[in-house]
């Protein structure tokens, strides 16, 4: 009978918001011992709970296509896609689409992950990444609220049941990991981790596509990368292939799991590119595009001393990025 009491007492005294009770989005705020409030701005919905959409709601609701059928179109009408990319409805429809995106993100900031309400260090979170939903109460009896087990599994074993393929399914629009891989690459010229501030903050902001990928994104770590002979990047061969140079080298600071001995680390221009072997991949395939580069300079301009190599064959990698290449280019 005491356990019950105590029990009683327990589910009483706990926060509300533990049961997720604000809908579509809504922002549970907990006051008093049990009390709530869901703020229901911007979501389309109102009621105690947003759970009553707006007519505005009814209608997209209606109209928006299933995601079955817009991932169907996306990857089957190529004629579609044909007769719109020579139209002005190009532009139209990636302006709606972006726009749309958009706004997925609240502006300013709700919540980070330091704190499960409403605060200054959101309101003026200048990086790009953002929290929509808030962090579980701290006071709620398991991790994901009410609900659950006491501790969380461990990631590898939901790594082992529910992302590992038994079977190779190709993408239906025909890419694969690599393209994966080069597009986290370049987005970590402005998409950057502060290692300073933080896994909630990004640093590196501002110059857009300038390469400190692949140069690093301070003047301290592109004189550890640069050979400063003939403008070029320093390197090492192994097997007869131009690779990035050692750590030991330029002392540059990278990240690599622990598994990876001193020796095979390598230096490029983003310390996190040391986790993943795709990223690794992509720098080393612009280290030799960048010496390549100042070969052909050296060639053509023999008068030319290394600092101009240096930064001409930056601008021409950085022309490569933003243009693609012609249909008849050879490499």
């Amino acid at each position: 009978m005491s356990l019950l009491i105590v029990l009683i007492s327990l589910s009483e005294n706990l926060n509300p918001c533990c049961y997720y009770p604000c809908q579509n989005k809504g922002i549970c705020i907990h006051f008093e011992l049990d009390q709530y409030h869901c703020d229901c701005t911007r979501t389309g919905y109102y009621g105690p709970n947003c759970t009553t959409p707006l007519l505005w709601t009814k209608i997209s609701k209606h109209l928006y296509p299933s995601h079955s059928f817009v991932h169907f179109l996306l990857t089957h009408a190529s004629w579609i896609w044909k007769l719109i990319n020579a139209t002005f409805l190009r532009d139209v429809l990636m302006r709606l689409i972006i726009t749309s995106r958009t706004n997925l993100i609240p502006s300013p900031h709700i919540y980070n992950s330091y704190h499960n309400y409403m605060n200054w260090e959101s309101y003026s979170n200048l990086s790009y990444y953002s929290r929509v939903l808030p962090p579980v109460p701290e006071d709620c009896p398991t991790p994901m609220g009410v609900k659950g087990k006491k501790q969380l599994p461990d990631p590898e074993v939901l790594v082992t049941n529910f992302l590992i393929r038994k079977k190779f399914v190709p993408d239906p629009q025909g890419t694969n990991l690599m393209f994966a891989f080069f597009a986290q690459h370049f987005t970590h010229q402005f998409f950057k981790t502060s290692l300073k501030l933080g896994s909630a903050f990004t640093s590196a902001l501002g110059h857009g596509v300038d390469l400190s990928n692949v140069y690093g994104d301070n003047l301290k770590r592109q004189y550890q990368l640069r050979l400063f002979k003939d403008g070029k990047l320093k390197f090492q061969m192994v097997d007869g292939e131009m690779y990035p140079p050692s750590v030991a080298e330029t002392q540059a600071s990278m990240n690599y799991p622990p598994t990876v001995p001193k020796v095979y680390q390598m230096a490029v221009g983003n310390e996190q590119f040391g986790l993943l072997p795709g990223l690794m991949m992509y720098a080393t395939l612009w280290l030799r595009e960048h010496n390549r580069v100042c070969d052909i300079l050296k060639s053509e301009h023999p008068t030319w001393k290394d600092e101009q190599l240096f930064q001409t064959a930056r601008l021409i990698l950085i022309g490569e990025w933003k243009l693609p290449p012609s249909p008849d280019s050879s490499r």
